[in-house]
């Protein structure tokens, strides 16, 4: 039975999600319509840049994304309590921005000024808009609602356009959060789109190799946000060891026969409590059997006790990843 998502989701403190939305049916989001034989990969760009936008306009820090034809994966962190320490006047500017329109255009800058005045002298609009800053669901959903009413109109159809709401899991820790940005970063080799992270496009790992072409990276320099956020939840691991795991397990994924680990990456691999052995494996199937969270088995146990279950989908896979 499905957990609701009000279980899932803590509306009250930080937390790390991986959030996967999918087009329904036939639908397609980029990439080459089989059925009208129309090619939309524009609607990637679409969606990499309002997810930027709004990522920078919500609390919060993304760390891994990668759109594909018919979805697309997130891997971010969201903060509630971020938006209280904003001033007023920052947050009537995030919601407006949050909501583009005709009101953004130069003819109409005294109508805008209006509604932003109209919004701080509301307390109580501020309040509800302050609140919804710092939630997943409202990140989520203007993230999909314009992408599906621009497609919907390009298409000249009407109706639904994506699967469901949004699939959130919640990451419980460190390595599941590791683990789920390089099975993300992954995406477009592991469904055979390329063969290089090089060439991975529309996603984080391409965004932080090309990053490298003007800014070498530093020695022990940090696993950052992809957008402008300055969270530094993981700066426990830094970012030469996380490309090294993406890169050599991109290899071996292309290349299973040279799949011997190194010990550079055995360490990595050690360091993050995987089981080696079963690292691989695990990393192409990740989410197949849609995990409720993802976590150790002590994390999982944990959070379904928070919840008042005694059990969590998710427990069989971690005995499979994690080394205890």
């Amino acid at each position: 039975m499905a957990i609701p998502r009000k279980y899932l989701v803590d509306n009250e403190s930080a937390g790390f999600y991986h959030c996967i939305s999918r087009c329904v049916r036939r639908a397609y989001l980029c990439g080459d319509d089989p059925v009208s034989g129309r090619n939309c990969n524009h609607r990637k760009a679409w969606l990499e840049k309002r997810m930027f936008e709004l990522a920078d306009i919500f609390a919060v820090s993304l760390y891994a994304y990668a759109v594909l034809d018919n979805h697309y994966h997130l891997v971010l962190k969201i903060d509630p309590k971020a938006p209280l320490t904003w001033s007023d006047t920052e947050i009537a500017e995030r919601w407006l921005l949050a909501y583009p329109g005709r009101l953004d255009k130069p003819e109409h800058a005294k109508l805008r000024e209006m509604k932003k005045q109209a919004i701080l002298a509301d307390k109580t609009k501020l309040a509800k808009y302050r609140k919804r800053l710092g939630q997943l669901s409202w990140f989520m959903s203007r993230l999909n609602e314009p992408l599906a009413k621009r497609s919907n109109l390009e298409d000249c159809v009407k109706g639904r356009f994506w699967e469901s709401r949004y699939q959130s899991i919640p990451l419980l820790d460190e390595t599941a959060v590791l683990a789920c940005m390089a099975y993300v970063d992954l995406n477009p080799i592991r469904a055979g789109i390329t063969q290089t992270l090089e060439n991975a496009f529309h996603t984080s790992i391409k965004k932080r190799i090309d990053k490298l072409q003007s800014a070498p990276i530093k020695l022990g320099e940090p696993l950052t946000p992809v957008n402008q956020s300055s969270d530094n939840s993981l700066y426990s691991f830094n970012l030469n060891d996380y490309l090294a795991l993406v890169d050599w397990t991109g290899r071996a994924i292309v290349h299973p026969n040279k799949a011997s680990i190194p010990p550079h990456i055995s360490s990595i691999i050690q360091r993050l409590n995987l089981q080696q052995g079963h690292w691989l494996d695990q990393i192409q199937r990740l989410c197949n059997s849609n995990p409720t969270m993802m976590g150790s088995i002590d994390k999982l146990r944990e959070k379904a006790q928070t919840i008042k279950k005694r059990w969590v989908k998710g427990i069989g896979q971690a005995k499979l990843l994690y080394q205890s």
